[in-house]
């Protein structure tokens, strides 16, 4: 890996920037759409060079990394056919998997392009470069997800590349990467956007904001995020999702039957039992120091 080609510059792709060349593991060209990102980028040291076209970024890289919403990555690829290297192994940090190695192998297949996707487990609410960050990745679980005849040369360019710049990079099927994540990152998304709408339909009351405590704080903040990026996000694993979306909409369900029966006593159980599996699932154990404190 000498030369890294970075297309799109925000909280990703910025990162990934600065951690290269603070490692020094790389040299870095970038693509960024906008001139301000582009004067940004190199004020920051995210990037050796940075470019108005994702094909001038391209030249001369053997690793290209996509940071762009997911749903416009083949075509933006397909766009960049004759500027990628011979045998450059192509990446990306999109959070579906299971559609894009599909698309992406597709498109190159009989071309010595290798595309293996991957998946860091990072970011914030926010979003662009200037929202980038050396440590974003350090720790950060990434999945990498090779389809099934991705050559083995390729796959390990990529885990060195993430585990490079400090993650602990794991090895996953698309389909199974797309099916966990449904669970651990897009249901929880789209509970707390859901839990926005719910409590903000009436804006007319504005002495609501005076209480909305931590509790509404903490489970509300990744609504924050690019509506644009959950978006694709959704579109590209909408079966797994419908799947998690149906199995809360059961679990409500029970709830709601449980306080129109006034039966506490069942109520009281399913918050034992969600604090207990919250502990098992964390390895945590209980959370008494939040009971102690009757944290809202």
């Amino acid at each position: 890996m000498k030369r890294v080609a970075i297309v799109g510059l925000g909280l990703m792709g910025g990162s990934l920037g600065l951690a290269l060349k603070r490692l020094g593991l790389a040299h870095v060209s970038a693509y960024a759409r906008r001139a301000e990102t582009r004067k940004l980028a190199l004020d920051m040291g995210a990037t050796d060079a940075v470019y108005d076209t994702p094909q001038a970024a391209l030249q001369g890289a053997d690793v290209a990394v996509f940071c762009t919403p997911v749903c416009a990555m083949p075509k933006l690829a397909k766009e960049c056919m004759t500027s990628f290297e011979p045998g450059c192994v192509v990446t990306d940090v999109g959070s579906t998997k299971a559609e894009l190695v599909r698309d992406m192998n597709s498109l190159f297949r009989d071309t010595t392009i290798v595309f293996v996707g991957s998946h860091p487990m990072a970011g914030s609410e926010k979003s662009g470069l200037d929202a980038a960050r050396t440590d974003l990745y350090e720790g950060a679980v990434t999945a990498v997800t090779p389809g099934l005849e991705t050559p083995e040369t390729g796959i390990q360019s990529i885990m060195a590349l993430w585990g490079g710049v400090g993650a602990r990079v794991v090895r996953l099927n698309p389909d199974e990467h797309d099916v966990l994540v449904a669970k651990t990152s897009h249901l929880p998304h789209l509970i707390s956007a859901l839990l926005v709408s719910t409590a903000g339909r009436t804006p007319q009351n504005k002495g609501l904001p005076m209480f909305f405590g931590p509790g509404f704080r903490d489970t509300t903040r990744i609504a924050g995020g690019s509506p644009a990026m959950w978006h694709d996000i959704v579109k590209s694993n909408r079966t797994a999702i419908l799947g998690e979306l149906r199995q809360y909409q059961d679990a409500l369900g029970e709830l709601i039957g449980l306080i129109e029966k006034e039966d506490y006593a069942g109520i009281l159980n399913c918050l034992e039992k969600a604090r207990y599996t919250r502990g098992q699932l964390l390895g945590t154990g209980s959370d008494k120091a939040g009971q102690s404190r009757g944290v809202v």
